[in-house]
């Protein structure tokens, strides 16, 4: 992958900026693999959305699905591995059910972002979804209502890593 040298986070530097176009420079020769994965991503989704929608809440599902996105999307990058989703969702269900005991939504909501983020890095396990997980455990009213979006998104991982050994040979990063 190439790396712009100096980057000063400007959106364009010049008109002849190679980083300027509106579709992947790899879509004629992974065409089929843009339409496939992103499908399998969606069906999942919806298969989950549809079963589970009235369990669960919202922001616990946006992670699952945005997890199944990195999957499908990335699934050469580090934060797809197995042992990164595993490891993320284990550590971001245990501080997202640890955090509904604090004071108010806000700050358990802040300390399971930032615990979690914090535990991630320090132990090579990052996901990024699973901080939303996190996050949508800590806002439970209490535990005994949070259990089932717990389980959702231990299920959820595991289901995840479990695609993505199964079709690893057919995956192809997509970014």
């Amino acid at each position: 992958m190439k790396r712009r040298e100096n980057d000063d986070f400007s959106l364009v530097k010049s008109a002849e900026d190679d980083n300027v176009y509106i579709l992947s420079k790899n879509l004629q020769e992974r065409w089929f693999n843009y339409l496939w994965q992103s499908a399998a991503a969606g069906l999942i989704t919806f298969a989950v959305l549809y079963v589970f929608l009235e369990m669960i809440q919202l922001i616990i599902l946006a992670g699952v699905g945005s997890t199944f996105f990195t999957i499908f999307a990335l699934p050469g990058n580090r934060t797809a591995s197995n042992r990164n989703i595993i490891g993320s969702y284990l550590i971001c269900v245990t501080v997202g059910l640890f955090c509904i005991y604090t004071a108010s939504q806000s700050l358990g909501g802040g300390l399971a972002v930032g615990l979690s983020a914090l535990f991630m890095v320090i132990t090579d396990t990052e996901h990024p979804p699973a901080a939303g997980v996190a996050l949508g455990l800590s806002l439970a009213p209490n535990v005994e209502s949070a259990y089932p979006g717990a389980g959702f998104s231990l299920v959820g991982a595991l289901v995840a890593v479990f695609l993505r050994s199964l079709l690893a040979p057919y995956l192809k990063n997509l970014v």
